[in-house]
């Protein structure tokens, strides 16, 4: 954990700590102590959470509709531990003007397994991916559809912006 997340923390913690004693201490009524009481605690795990993606953990949503694959790592699951796995890519947005890659988490299916792989592969090679979420039905696993670019990926940015991409 990194110095200015703990203090920011640890701030929090203290503000927490004088609105709880300010309800505590005031004269209103026991259920409406409970509810702001609850509400706080909510508000610290909220906020714990929030922290996380300051971090550098990778997020769990919001992958980007145009993307350009810079890495990966898939983690199969293992059952014997209970640990579900995942499918971690390292993506750089092509909606945006920002050059900075952004880590995301997928949970893992064997497809998406398969599909990151080969495209890993055919990177290492010297090709160049560009992805998009594919829409899928209720309760379908998430899947990424890969595209092979031979030419400038600021120029795929331009094509998709006015539809020719």
């Amino acid at each position: 954990m990194t110095p200015s997340v703990l203090a920011l923390g640890l701030a929090y913690v203290f503000l927490l700590s004088l609105v709880l004693l300010a309800i505590f201490k005031s004269e209103i009524g026991a259920g409406l102590k409970l509810v702001l009481a609850s509400l706080c605690f909510g508000f610290y795990l909220w906020h714990y959470n929030a922290l996380q993606d300051y971090l550098g953990w990778p997020a769990a949503n919001g992958i980007p509709d145009n993307f350009e694959l810079i890495s990966s790592i898939v983690i199969e699951p293992n059952l014997k531990n209970d640990e579900a796995g995942g499918v971690y890519l390292w993506l750089r947005d092509l909606d945006t003007d920002q050059l900075v890659p952004r880590s995301f988490r997928l949970p893992y299916n064997k497809l998406l397994h398969q599909r990151v792989d080969d495209t890993m592969r055919r990177q290492q090679q010297g090709e160049r991916f560009v992805g998009r979420p594919r829409a899928g039905g209720s309760g379908e696993k998430p899947q990424i559809e890969f595209e092979s670019v031979q030419r400038d990926i600021k120029s795929l940015k331009s094509g998709i912006e006015q539809g020719g991409g």
